[in-house]
């Protein structure tokens, strides 16, 4: 068992537990900036707000789990009694994960209240925004201190429990699809906190399980979740125990065509959960940057505001780089995989090179129209929770610039494919585009209609007309690219796709 707590250790990593720590720190310290709060009552509104529990401890629970989901090889799970004895002793021993998470967490709570004063009482100014909960606290604890042990303990066991949950779906559905489960799951766990509607339905996520008063806010929910957990790992014990042999079915795909063999090279779960990284990263950077009161326009504008020509912002920059980088380096490890050492029996059983770049292209095309997904939900969830809601001027902006997000990055693709296939190295065709976005900081009117970065929404007159270009321009400048690309790599380039 020992050896096997130190694989899924080794597996899991300790960069996730300094990820937590450096984003507890800042949730911390910016809670403490209302001043005239005692220590005790600072740490114990530090491990209940539910914004930094949700959109932060959360994920990175999950993407905890995805490290030790898979069943071990055979040789391993035979030093065993039986199965359901190696997954109990899994499940106990990835506990370890679960105390590691809290520990650092609870350091970088007690560590981000060091100065202020002491007074374990409940007593608060009247206004203060943590006076609702901590009301609701008064009448269950003796004192926040004491309720901040309470907190932590039930984030220690519903981590735990949030562990063995995912590696029984793993065990039965696979990755792939415990991957798509969870993202369900998550997303009711988002949505929760923001709609009324479904918080008196009596269902349980990985919320209840993560979120003490989550269960104390609507009558019955705490019962709710108790029964729902105790059917849970009784049905977990179940199957485990007599139906661990068994999968459920999977849905096959329809195309089993090259197109469906480059789906399932560039569809991989680590690229997808790559880019939602992303899209979370710097959704949660632009929130915490951002005031309480703004309206969603400028939260749209916030999100996909981008870099703007003739001049350079180190930050900007960078995210612009990030944003439009992390897919294309992904697309570009892509490329290089299945073309450059593309196995000449996939290549044979293509009808044609032209037949074998369409299903390249098309591939790569729902790769960022689901990227594109992403920051529509992004723009979608975030207005709800850190601007005052869309509206219907806000809502177009937030579809244009999701549009222009997909053809900007998807115009630069097809740039680095067509360099590809000229130079036979796909590094060139990066630098290529890196080079092209530093551009924008060329002082000039032209720089301003460059292709790369155009879907930065300060080099388009969308929001502040008579800054940048015109919103029809910029689509223009992209199709015109898309059109050119796509018809020269179809007509002439695919003839040059393999060595």
């Amino acid at each position: 068992m020992i050896a096997l707590i130190r694989k899924n250790l080794r597996l899991w990593g300790y960069g996730k537990s300094l990820a937590l720590f450096a984003g507890c720190i800042l949730f911390s310290i910016s809670g403490r900036l209302n001043g005239g709060i005692a220590y005790e009552r600072h740490i114990l509104s530090a491990v209940s707000d539910h914004y930094y529990l949700t959109y932060f401890v959360l994920p990175i629970v999950l993407l905890s789990c995805f490290s030790f989901i898979d069943d071990d090889r055979e040789p391993i799970i035979l030093r065993f009694q039986s199965y359901h004895s190696y997954f109990l002793k899994k499940w106990i021993g990835v506990g370890l994960i679960a105390v590691i998470l809290t520990a650092v967490q609870t350091g970088a709570i007690l560590l981000s209240g060091i100065g202020l004063p002491l007074g374990n009482e409940w007593n608060l100014a009247a206004g203060a925004t943590e006076a609702e909960l901590f009301s609701t606290l008064e009448q269950l604890f003796a004192s926040p201190l004491q309720a901040f042990v309470c907190f932590t303990l039930y984030q220690l066991i519903g981590s735990w429990l949030i562990f063995g949950i995912c590696m029984w779906i793993g065990h039965f559905t696979g990755r792939k699809w415990t991957i798509r489960i969870v993202i369900v799951l998550y997303v009711l766990s988002a949505v929760w906190i923001k709609l009324p509607a479904i918080q008196n339905i009596p269902l349980t996520s990985f919320n209840h399980l993560l979120i003490l008063h989550h269960n104390l806010v609507v009558p019955h929910r705490f019962e709710i979740t108790a029964c729902t957990l105790l059917l849970l790992v009784l049905i977990i014990a179940i199957s485990i125990r007599f139906a661990w042999r068994g999968q459920l079915p999977h849905i096959p795909l329809s195309r089993r065509d090259i197109a469906g063999y480059y789906f399932h090279a560039l569809m991989i779960p680590r690229n997808l959960l790559i880019l939602l990284g992303v899209v979370l990263g710097v959704s949660i950077y632009k929130a915490m940057g951002n005031g309480a009161a703004i309206s969603g326009v400028e939260w749209i504008y916030s999100l996909f505001a981008g870099h703007g020509t003739g001049y350079f912002q180190v930050f900007p920059f960078l995210e612009m780089l990030i944003t439009s980088g992390v897919p294309l380096y992904l697309l570009a490890a892509f490329v290089e995989h299945t073309v450059n050492g593309q196995s000449i029996f996939i290549s044979v059983r293509a009808k044609s090179l032209r037949h074998l770049v369409k299903g390249i292209l098309s591939v790569s095309t729902k790769f960022l129209i689901i990227y594109a997904f992403f920051w529509l939900m992004a723009g979608l969830i975030g207005a709800s929770l850190f601007s005052t809601g869309l509206t219907i001027v806000s809502f177009r902006l937030m579809l244009y610039a999701v549009l222009m997000k997909c053809l900007d990055i998807l115009a630069q693709y097809l740039i680095m494919l067509g360099i590809y296939i000229a130079t036979r190295q796909v590094t060139i065709g990066f630098l290529v585009l890196v080079a092209g976005n530093l551009l924008c900081i060329i002082p000039g009117n032209w720089v301003a209609y460059s292709p790369f970065g155009l879907s930065s929404l300060t080099r388009i007159s969308v929001v502040e007309p008579g800054i940048g270009i015109s919103a029809v321009s910029a689509f223009g400048i992209e199709a015109a690219i898309l059109t050119l690309m796509i018809a020269g790599i179809l007509m002439w380039g695919y003839k040059k796709i393999l060595n």
